[in-house]
């Protein structure tokens, strides 16, 4: 499961990725470039699927991958990986195109999953929830976060929404505020908050992508999924 942040920035945009997993999950590996049907993209690797949660392209696309909560009706038997999701967007030169694709998959194959997706100042959100329009995109005129846990999204979407309420878009820095928020651990709630650990799973890593029209820096972050996390300086 993940946190996502998407901030705009003068000329582009800063996308934060928080990746929690299980800790029988192996490690991933860092991001490299891979080639795609046009051009090269870069994202980290899960070594199980293959596949990837979050990457950037060399066009500016940024495309990143939350788990959902299946309810019995959507359980899935054997379904390949969503990991492999992420690869296929990011072959396409645009948001739109990326959209279009999306809605070629046959997404009743895997595992319930929401694509969240940034390209210069437009932000796309595909979903296959049944309840969900299946494409929302709309101009990135201030910060906006995506979140889902096996704890249920419901459980940790109101309090991580009011964390970022509080320290993203009460600051007057929003790129300040976005790096405490992906930082922030609640002593006595550690389980839902958005640095989460507990007995059986953990924030495993941090992806940051910042996209301008000059240039594209990833910067991945391999967490120590056993420790708290440092508090982050205001």
């Amino acid at each position: 499961m993940c946190t996502v942040s998407i901030v705009p920035a003068t000329d582009g945009c800063r996308v934060v990725c928080n990746r929690d997993e299980r800790h029988t999950r192996p490690v991933a590996r860092p991001p490299r470039a891979w080639p795609t049907e046009v051009s090269w993209a870069t994202y980290p690797q899960d070594p199980v699927s293959g596949g990837t949660w979050i990457g950037v392209n060399d066009d500016g696309l940024v495309v990143a991958l939350l788990n959902r909560a299946a309810t019995q009706d959507e359980s899935r038997l054997s379904p390949p990986s969503r990991g492999s999701i992420v690869p296929t967007l990011l072959g396409c030169v645009s948001i739109a195109q990326a959209v279009n694709a999306y809605h070629t998959l046959d997404v009743q194959r895997f595992e319930p999953f929401r694509i969240v997706m940034a390209h210069r100042s437009i932000v796309a959100v595909v979903s296959d929830d049944p309840l969900r329009p299946p494409a929302e995109l709309f101009p990135l005129v201030k910060p906006v976060m995506f979140t889902s846990s096996s704890l249920g999204d419901a459980v940790v979407a109101a309090p991580r929404r009011r964390l970022f309420e509080q320290l993203v878009l009460a600051d007057d820095d929003w790129l300040r505020g976005q790096f405490r928020f992906h930082r922030h651990q609640w002593t006595r709630r550690r389980e839902i908050s958005v640095h989460m650990t507990r007995e059986d799973a953990a924030t495993v890593s941090r992806t940051t992508i910042h996209v301008t029209s000059r240039a594209i820096d990833v910067d991945y972050e391999a967490l120590d999924r056993h420790a708290p996390a440092v508090p982050a300086a205001a």
